[in-house]
């Protein structure tokens, strides 16, 4: 299984991170772009990430929800999921019958990059995501390829003393009082690249572990992260 999965937000698009895109596709230039997780405009999303990833020798092709999808996943060499809402995500690829399609690709080798949104759906649910349910989505099941949830975009906490708000901190043991599955917390412009069953920390700032009942661990940049 290859996942690269990206905190990422900011213009211009993926420029931050384009390069180590390229660089995890080095063996297949050719990527299968879905844009579903915005409530905007699919297609100019996917125009912007399209002529991003050409410098840098990448070749898009835009999944289109309502032109036979499911014969464009099945035939796709690596997939990129972009970013955006991930209840509307979940929700689109859930009624055009494509989660579990996904899955058995990834699980087969197909390369699979997820950005924000597109990396929260790879956990066993979207739980800890940041995004309001704006869309009134029901489906909350992730791809669950890999064995942790994500919660981009991460802030550290701040002092208590200046604000009695709650913390993501607070949010993410909160969700491990219902739930046993790991929470990484991926600070802005920081990746995860799942590769021979490792998985290791990349980009520009750290990744935080969350396990029940234990106390948060972070990781650096070139680190290997372990759930244990």
């Amino acid at each position: 299984m290859k996942v690269i999965l990206f905190s990422n937000s900011g213009e211009p698009i993926y420029a931050w991170c384009k390069k180590d895109i390229a660089k995890f596709c080095r063996d297949n230039k050719e990527l299968t772009f879905v844009s579903a997780a915005t409530v905007y405009s699919p297609e100019e999303y996917y125009e912007k990430a399209k002529k991003s990833l050409e410098e840098v020798g990448l070749k898009l092709t835009y999944l289109i929800l309502d032109k036979n999808p499911i014969a464009q996943v099945t035939n796709a060499k690596a997939l990129i999921v972009g970013g955006g809402n991930t209840y509307q995500l979940i929700k689109k690829l859930s009624e055009n019958n494509l989660l579990s399609l996904i899955k058995k690709k990834v699980l087969n080798g197909v390369p699979y990059i997820g950005l924000s949104a597109g990396a929260n759906i790879t956990g066993p649910n979207i739980l800890t995501t940041n995004d309001w349910n704006v869309s009134g989505s029901t489906h909350f099941d992730g791809l669950n390829i890999v064995p942790f949830n994500i919660n981009p975009h991460y802030n550290a906490p701040k002092d208590k003393v200046l604000s009695s708000a709650e913390t993501r901190d607070d949010r993410i043991k909160e969700y491990l009082v219902f739930n046993k599955n790991p929470v990484v917390a991926l600070e802005e412009q920081t990746l995860l690249r799942i590769e021979n069953n490792q998985i290791e920390v990349g980009g520009f700032g750290k990744a935080k572990l969350f396990l029940k009942n234990q106390e948060p661990k972070e990781f650096k940049s070139g680190e290997i992260l372990s759930l244990i």
